[in-house]
């Protein structure tokens, strides 16, 4: 009942955020507000649904097929909730605080190899890039960046929560209607269960296709989790702490909980700012004879709290994509 009420009293205001929505891409849609194109090629991840859809494994994914062809990138995100303003290109005296935690964990995971450049203004950031012949600029959670012309978009949807489930915010959590889906030129449903069955994929194609334009690719993926890597203190002991702020962590705490000793979880909300009170609190609770071990994103941020952390093993667990297509998503990005 309560849950009913909710969605009569927002529903008022998600009818002015639809209008605005609809306004905007009327405007782009018939160039009464131009999208710029650029000389590099231009990828742009996001998603519908305000929150996690898995974008930032996705990214890192397209960025390493790329690396593989020895392309030069840059990838380009506004660093959501950094303590900065401005244009920065990501260096060694920055921190998740500076840029964002995804940003941060591109550097750390492609250091040397490419740009992380964080921005408000997108288009300042695509051009720094153009001036140092980036053949690639990969942006993440640009879905709605209608102000650039991308050569390749790509919608990710968590098959959790598919996009044409959900309702526009705030009643739900849509950033704009379902039918907006109709400017990807691929769809990821992200998230699967790597056992899914070709009839459970047909049913969410079927589902998705009335969003889409005709032909578009719809495409499975799944998360897999590697051997837990280090980021200071001994082996991992007996006893497990599981750490996530991500949107959606039920996976990641499944997975320790079927690889360790799991005690206890501590789920903070998606992009959380660790206080050191969140830290002496966990501390507190269970002594130093434990190991934490976190997700990628968190890494990035637990890495600063080393002062409190003395003599604890903290590890965080790498993921990688899967496609379950027996196609390359290759296939589909702008050569």
């Amino acid at each position: 009942m309560i849950y009913f009420l909710t969605k009569v009293i927002m529903f008022p205001f998600s009818v002015i955020y639809g209008l605005i929505i609809i306004i905007r891409n009327i405007s782009f849609d018939y160039s009464i507000i131009k999208s710029k194109k650029f000389n590099t090629k231009i990828i742009s991840v996001g998603n519908l649904i305000m929150g996690g859809s898995g974008k930032t494994p996705h990214v890192e994914f397209i960025v390493k097929l790329l690396l593989d062809k020895n392309q030069s990138i840059s990838i380009i995100s506004r660093g959501y909730k950094r303590v900065t303003k401005g244009l920065i290109s990501l260096s060694e005296k920055d921190n998740f605080m500076t840029v964002g935690d995804e940003p941060m964990q591109y550097f750390k995971k492609f250091r040397g190899k490419l740009d992380v450049i964080v921005s408000e203004d997108r288009q300042k950031a695509i051009q720094l890039s153009e001036k140092k012949n980036v053949e690639y600029v990969v942006m993440d959670d640009a879905y709605q960046q209608r102000s650039i012309e991308a050569d390749c978009d790509l919608l990710i949807s968590s098959i959790k929560r598919p996009f044409y489930d959900d309702s526009l915010f705030p009643v739900g959590r849509l950033r704009e209607f379902r039918c907006n889906a109709n400017r990807a030129d691929v769809l990821i449903f992200s998230g699967c269960d790597i056992g899914i069955t070709e009839m459970e994929k047909r049913n969410f194609e079927s589902k998705a296709k009335k969003y889409l334009k005709k032909n578009t690719p719809i495409l499975f993926s799944c998360i897999t989790y590697d051997k837990p890597k280090k980021i200071f203190g001994e082996k991992i002991k007996k006893n497990v702490v599981a750490i996530s702020s991500i949107a959606y962590p039920d996976d990641f705490f499944k997975y320790v909980d079927d690889h360790f000793k799991l005690v206890e979880t501590y789920n903070f909300p998606d992009h959380h700012k660790y206080k050191d009170d969140d830290i002496t609190m966990i501390l507190k609770n269970h002594g130093d004879n434990i190991t934490i071990l976190t997700t990628e994103k968190d890494a990035v941020k637990l890495c600063e709290y080393r002062h409190l952390l003395e003599g604890i093993s903290v590890y965080y667990v790498p993921i990688n994509i899967t496609f379950l297509n027996k196609v390359s998503i290759l296939e589909y990005l702008p050569k």
